[in-house]
């Protein structure tokens, strides 16, 4: 039990960086006029809105979140905040799963896990390190593609970058602020990247069409991200909300106290 907690902290873990990072990019679109006007400017085709959520997204480099995810019969619900800044980047978060709760904190190239109650062999030391390699031995995402990513639209150009393309545009409201949905059809067969192997997307058919919605506030900042990829087995049946919000507050981030950490458990 204690190694399936560790595993699904780390997969957790590197979906919200996933979706929470990218590439910087020199070049965009201006973005919102900052009035919160979600009218203000609507996109035909993504890689406008990309290139202008990038700009938006560098300029903030911080959010909180909150992230629902359901995979392979495992529920996990998690509430954060994350600093997005390359080889900077932190996020903290606190994880429910299967009806524990635990913290998990990625700073420094590292990433603590406070385990549930019971589940330590050492009380006084509660949280436990996972480093790099630690993570690449359970099959997760290494640290080193964690920390290349540093604005919240990583999804989003690897959507771009998988030929996705914008079906229908609406105005709504996501947590009572005005936003405008984007619906985006994406062929699985492409998604490669987003999938984390590209041998699990040249295993769906080409064709297989699942649609993503993304919500954008009016400065063009994410304000949520779902995704419904329940009727692939190849993906485990991953359904995930990520929703965000308090762009650009600052957020305070570190490790715990070294005299709390204990070392990772052998697999």
């Amino acid at each position: 039990m204690r190694t399936s907690v560790l595993a699904a902290g780390g997969v957790a873990l590197a979906l919200a960086l996933s979706a929470c990072g990218g590439e910087t990019s020199g070049t965009g679109l201006p973005g919102g006029n900052g009035s919160g006007d979600a009218g203000s400017m609507q996109f035909s085709d993504l890689s406008s809105l990309v290139s202008s959520a990038q700009e938006q997204t560098n300029k903030s480099q911080s959010s909180k979140f909150s992230m629902e995810m359901e995979a392979s019969g495992m529920k996990i619900q998690a509430e954060g905040q994350g600093r997005y800044a390359g080889q900077d980047t932190a996020m903290s978060m606190t994880m429910d799963m299967q009806g524990m709760s635990f913290d998990v904190i990625f700073v420094d190239n590292a990433m603590y896990m406070k385990m549930p109650e019971g589940m330590n062999a050492d009380p006084s030391k509660p949280w436990v390190k996972m480093t790099s390699e630690d993570a690449g031995a359970m099959g997760g995402q290494s640290f080193d593609q964690m920390t290349e990513q540093n604005d919240p639209t990583k999804v989003l150009e690897q959507l771009q970058q998988a030929g996705a393309e914008i079906k229908n545009t609406k105005q709504t409201e996501v947590n009572g602020e005005q936003a405008t949905q984007y619906t985006v059809e994406l062929d699985m067969s492409k998604a490669g990247a987003m999938l984390g192997d590209e041998s699990i997307a040249g295993s769906i058919p080409e064709g297989t069409i699942i649609p993503v919605e993304l919500y954008l506030n009016g400065d063009n900042l994410p304000v949520r991200i779902e995704m419904d990829m329940q009727s692939l087995a190849q993906t485990g049946g991953m359904k995930m909300v990520i929703n965000y919000s308090d762009w650009g507050a600052p957020v305070d981030i570190t490790a715990p106290p070294a005299d709390q950490v204990g070392e990772m458990p052998s697999f």
